[in-house]
């Protein structure tokens, strides 16, 4: 039977930093690489949330991204 092996996970933090000509929003993000494989998904919303907060921009959304190994 195969399993799953952790190989990576990145998060990235998506924002606002302001309006086009158009007043269509401009959209931003942030990488963040190396994020634990056991981290829960509030640890992952407090930091985000927390990271933008440093900033004046409005917070939209956080996508966490695993990277498994399927082993033999």
């Amino acid at each position: 039977m195969n399993d799953f092996g952790f190989l990576s996970s990145t998060i990235s933090v998506y924002y606002e930093t302001g309006l086009d000509a158009n007043d269509e929003p401009i959209i931003n993000s942030s990488t963040y690489r190396n994020v634990s494989n056991n981290v829960t998904a509030a640890q992952i919303q407090a930091v985000a949330q927390a990271l933008v907060g440093l900033t004046d921009y409005t917070y939209i959304e956080t996508v966490k991204t695993t990277k498994d190994l399927v082993a033999q």
